[in-house]
Order: structure tokens, then sequence, then C-alpha cells
């Protein structure tokens, strides 16, 4: 039957060997259900821009939102130590890379600044040795994960591979929590406020002097009507 399409794979991983044959046959099985569509949709112009350069199709904007009723949480604070967050499964490369980059070369960098900082990780699959700044809490649910996020420090998404609209970046920033990412961690979420655009590291090398910052001030983001606007 025909329907429509939401492509939610990423084709960006075609250098790295292990991808290949997994790309050919994503590659070619999407082409095959865009050419049987009635309507594709893609959740951003950036997404829009790239299925018109993989398949050579037009697609409709359907971008990425959340429920109201979604992010309601309890806001206690649930630990007593100052820590920033990273939330993905480790099995996942993009995560993987980024989380070997916060482990490696963030934290002990920023614990010798802040000795008592943590990194707390969610959605499961690292089984590393244990570091003394690394809490692991595993796969947690939701109204949990908000909490986490909305008194952390930092949401901190320093990714080098895009992968589609991040639904944790719109949710924290609509909750009031602070983020810092990468220009392709947030690709495809519009800021439209000044504040906002600020928590953007156009250099991975600058991740560890922007936390000490954000710490310093204890910088606390509040979302603009216009971002709920336009993902609520």
């Amino acid at each position: 039957n025909k329907g429509v399409l939401q492509s939610y794979k990423n084709l960006e991983f075609t250098k790295n060997n292990i991808y290949k044959i997994i790309v050919f046959i994503t590659k070619n099985w999407e082409r095959i259900c865009y050419k049987l569509s009635d309507f594709s949709t893609s959740v951003s112009n950036i997404e829009k821009k790239k299925l018109k350069k993989l398949y050579n199709i037009h697609t409709i904007n359907l971008n990425n939102g959340i429920s109201k009723k979604r992010i309601k949480f309890p806001k206690k604070k649930i630990f007593d130590f100052d820590y920033i967050i990273y939330s993905g499964s480790y099995k996942y490369l993009p995560n993987k890379f980024a989380l070997d980059f916060l482990v490696n070369k963030i934290m002990p960098k920023l614990i010798k600044y802040k000795p008592k900082l943590k990194l707390i990780l969610t959605g499961g699959g690292y089984n590393k040795t244990k570091k003394k700044f690394l809490k692991n809490l595993g796969i947690v649910k939701k109204n949990y994960l908000l909490n986490l996020i909305y008194n952390s420090k930092a949401l901190v998404v320093p990714l080098d591979i895009g992968t589609g609209t991040r639904i944790k970046i719109i949710e924290a920033l609509s909750i009031g929590g602070t983020v810092l990412s990468t220009p392709i961690g947030a690709e495809g979420i519009k800021f439209g406020n000044k504040k906002l655009s600020n928590l953007m590291v156009t250099k991975k090398s600058n991740f560890v002097r922007k936390l000490k910052e954000l710490m310093k001030l204890n910088y606390k983001p509040k979302t603009s009507r216009a971002f709920q606007k336009e993902y609520l």
C-alpha cells in the first residue's frame, strides 16, 4: 500500500567500512519506498535538502514537536552534587564517540576545576571501567530523565555526526534546562533567541571553557515563547 514515509535513517556513515553494507541496503530500500509513497516528509529544512540530494525527491516538512503533557515531571532535586548529563545509548556509534570524548577529554579537565562534579549517563550500553566522576544510570523513565536534565548544570551534546533532530534537546529547552551542543548536535532545531543560540559550541575544544562559564554563572536559560510555540 502507498502511504506517507518518514525517514529516520542517517546515511552519512559511508566512510566507515563497518556500515557500508547496511548503508547500501538501507539506501536502496528507502529509494524504493519513496517512489511508492504518495507523500514524503522531513523533519527540518536540513533534512529536506539531504533527501533531495540523496533521492531527488521533494518532501513536506512535518517538524518534530512534543506534547505539553509529556514534559510534566516532579522538579525536586534528586542528587546533592553538581553534574552534567549525557543521554543516549552507547551502542549507537555517534553516542559512543560523544561519550568517549566527554569521559576522556572533557571530564578530566573539568574535575580539576570542580573536583566533585559528576557526569551522569543514561541510555544504557556503557559497560567500560568505572570512573569516580561517572554515574551510569542506564535506561530511565522519561519524567526521571527530565528531572535529571532540569537540575543539571547542562545537557551536553558534543556530537560530530548528524542523525536528525534531537527530541531530547527540544524537551530540555522546553522545560528551561541548559543545553550545550555542537551545531551538528542541534541540527534542524530553530532557536530564534540570542540566549539560546549562545549555547552552541562551534569548536569542541571550547566545551571545557563553556562549561566552566556555565558553572561559574549558574546559568539557567528560560525558554522563549517563540521556541515553545514552535515545538510544543
